[in-house]
């Protein structure tokens, strides 16, 4: 009886428990439906997101093929940096539709910029054609060298073995033509004194806890752009806007330039003291490297950047042997590309380059080498950074700039002109060019030192006087271009792609005569 009524409770309590939660279920959502609306939520969500995702990396991906193309088809660049130009306005037009290709990447287009990718052989009579597969299934033609690009450097490498098995030359017995004794440089007085303001300074917590502040009179600090000087004109007051142009301490920036070409000179006769290397050999070497620079497509700072690394090695390393000379300079553009250009040209290139003389592993055991000799320092200045801020002082028209690069690579190629500064084979190009092209070329007038203004001088710190004797010496060069043995750079500025200068009637008329032959002062 006992049992039985322990069993009628438990199942009355169970009956009140069963119950309360039927009331409850029907008063209160239930929290497992609540968890399923939750999770069915959840992935709704991820699904929205995984298709934002997936479109953002579309676009992503269109933008980076569209890139990837308009880099594989750029061309020659033409130098317009130094041009004053409107905000958002390009200086390149060589743009390109993107490709249909899904593939892209920078790996991607390093592979298809390849020069062995391109010239599958050396002996092919017609250039292969890269195929890439698209989306929609078509095939795409891409441009490749063809064959005379492929084979451009086959006669400057004859020249150059044909230099490099030639007896040794003697190197000390070369001459120099005099340079003016000291330069002039245009010391103008200040028209407006330098303002004064009041500096206030940040207050000084002393130990007693007393904050006092202090106020000093301190002068500002200006720029050589915004003094207003006598008969000088300020070439930045309209480039405050433009960012880029750094208006505000750009003439800081070439104070310091100014300071390191000092500081890491080309002596004279720099190759003095060379066993196996003769200057004569050091200017096919050039003339070779700029035949590849042109074939590679490269800035004009590339080609400038590595036969300054030439010259700085060997000052240097004056044991070096002729065996190895190419080695250098080849090596050297190799170093050059990596710190100027975007996209440098892979080591395989180099190799190709020279017709398989040196293999990639003693390209890099060359950059060691070079990179100890120059203290890991590759901070020089170049011509055509200096020409740049010239060109904009004299308001030079595209023509002048293009004829001063002409002469810039020639008097590079030149021993007698390696030890110059930078600045001085800039502002004496940019001398000369103004002289033919502003000039009446077909009257022997020689130097003209009005075309020389004082802006000029201000800003490049050189006088007419200075620039006489270094100027003849190019003038030289260029009116004996059509003559040299060594043709390149000529060969090279008989394209449209910059202007036909080698071609101008002026580099060959009598005013052109008369510089040469001037009488030195």
């Amino acid at each position: 009886m006992v049992g039985t009524t322990l069993k009628m409770r438990g199942d009355e309590n169970a009956s009140e428990n069963f119950k309360q939660v039927q009331l409850k279920k029907l008063t209160v959502p239930s929290q497992e439906a609540t968890t399923k609306r939750a999770a069915l939520g959840d992935l709704q969500n991820r699904g929205l997101n995984r298709a934002i995702a997936a479109k953002d990396a579309a676009q992503k991906d269109s933008k980076d093929l569209k890139l990837t193309d308009a880099l594989r088809n750029a061309k020659a660049r033409v130098d317009t940096h130094w041009k004053k130009q409107a905000l958002g306005t390009t200086t390149n037009g060589n743009t390109a539709a993107p490709p249909k290709a899904n593939e892209g990447g920078v790996a991607a287009f390093l592979r298809s910029n390849s020069v062995r990718n391109r010239v599958p052989t050396k002996t092919t009579v017609e250039p292969a054609k890269i195929t890439v597969k698209a989306s929609s299934n078509e095939q795409i033609n891409e441009p490749t060298l063809k064959r005379e690009d492929s084979n451009l450097s086959k006669k400057s490498l004859t020249k150059l073995r044909a230099a490099l098995a030639k007896p040794v030359m003697g190197v000390s017995g070369i001459r120099r033509e005099p340079v003016a004794a000291a330069r002039k440089e245009a010391e103008v007085k200040k028209d407006v004194p330098e303002a004064k303001k009041e500096v206030t300074r940040m207050p000084s917590i002393k130990p007693s806890s007393v904050v006092t502040t202090t106020t000093s009179t301190l002068p500002t600090t200006m720029s050589l752009s915004s003094k207003r000087l006598a008969g000088i004109e300020d070439i930045d007051a309209n480039d405050k806007e433009n960012l880029v142009l750094v208006s505000e301490y750009v003439n800081e920036i070439y104070d310091y330039l100014y300071q390191v070409e000092l500081q890491q000179p080309i002596h004279k006769d720099h190759l003095e003291g060379q066993k196996e290397v003769s200057h004569k050999m050091r200017a096919v070497l050039i003339d070779w490297i700029n035949e590849v620079h042109l074939q590679f497509h490269l800035a004009a700072e590339t080609f400038q950047l590595a036969v300054a690394i030439i010259d700085r090695y060997l000052q240097v390393v004056k044991d070096t042997k002729r065996t190895y000379l190419q080695l250098v300079g080849v090596t050297a553009l190799f170093i050059a590309t990596k710190y100027e250009e975007l996209f440098p040209p892979a080591i395989g290139d180099f190799v190709f380059i020279t017709d398989d003389t040196y293999t990639a592993r003693q390209i890099r055991q060359m950059e060691l080498q070079i990179f100890k000799a120059i203290d890991c320092n590759l901070s020089r200045p170049l011509p055509i950074h200096f020409l740049r801020r010239y060109s904009k002082a004299a308001g030079a028209e595209d023509e002048h700039h293009a004829m001063s690069k002409y002469f810039i690579e020639l008097a590079s190629v030149d021993y007698d002109m390696a030890s110059y500064r930078p600045s001085e084979i800039a502002a004496a190009s940019l001398f000369l060019s103004l002289h033919l092209l502003n000039g009446n070329y077909r009257a022997g007038t020689g130097f003209n030192d009005r075309h020389w203004t004082p802006t000029l001088t201000y800003y490049s710190r050189y006088s007419a006087a200075h620039l006489r004797p270094i100027t003849r010496q190019i003038a030289k060069l260029a009116r004996d271009a059509p003559q040299a043995k060594l043709k390149a750079i000529y060969n090279k500025y008989q394209g449209s792609k910059f202007q036909k200068i080698a071609l101008r009637t002026e580099l060959t008329g009598a005013l052109m005569d008369s510089i040469v032959s001037s009488v030195r002062k």
